[in-house]
């Protein structure tokens, strides 16, 4: 049995608790692995790569060109993260930061009801896409329809447990949003595979 994206999101959630404070994160989650993005330099990134670091129980890669490096790492289950450092969010103003990564973790939490309720079958290799900008997280689920698929249908599959689900046509297929019983808006994405 394959690793479910439900099961992704908790486990991340569960990371970040055992991290601490770190600078905004840009995280990307999968059935198969966890993405995370420090956006930060210098110091400020140093630090939160060796809290995430610590908290996976591993060392950081070594440096590159002063760079942080990259951490890669099993998590629990069959869960791998691979964690790097980007550049500080555009616009991010010092000392003035809304967001936190207790805040990102209770997010998560309250996203993984949701990601147990998702067809896998239906959207496999879907992506979820949380983003902090230091004002405010972004929410996104991105999925894909091979070839003779019908994009709608699967639009459907990932606005599942969602309201007021609003969907358009793209060039890149189909956009929209939706929302959660708790008022967080989802936006969804769907690529059709060629």
């Amino acid at each position: 049995m394959s690793l479910s994206l439900a099961s992704c999101v908790e486990a991340v959630a569960r990371l970040l608790d055992a991290c601490g404070p770190l600078e905004p994160v840009r995280l990307c989650l999968s059935e198969a692995d966890a993405q995370a993005e420090v956006c930060a330099s210098g110091p400020a990134a140093s630090v939160s790569m060796a809290r995430l670091a610590e908290a996976c129980g591993a060392a950081a890669g070594p440096p590159d060109h002063g760079d942080v490096g990259v951490l890669t790492v099993d998590l629990e289950e069959k869960l791998v993260l691979v964690a790097a450092v980007d550049g500080p969010v555009r616009g991010a103003v010092p000392g003035e930061r809304l967001t936190s990564t207790a805040a990102a973790a209770g997010l998560l939490r309250t996203l993984a009801p949701w990601a147990a309720v998702l067809d896998q079958e239906r959207l496999p290799g879907a992506q979820l896409w949380v983003e902090d900008d230091g004002r405010g997280f972004t929410v996104r689920l991105l999925a894909t329809a091979a070839s003779g698929d019908d994009l709608e249908m699967v639009a459907a599959a990932a606005g599942a447990g969602l309201e007021r689900i609003r969907i358009r046509r793209s060039d890149s297929g189909l956009d929209g949003q939706g929302r959660l019983p708790c008022g967080r808006t989802v936006h969804l994405g769907v690529v059709p595979l060629s």
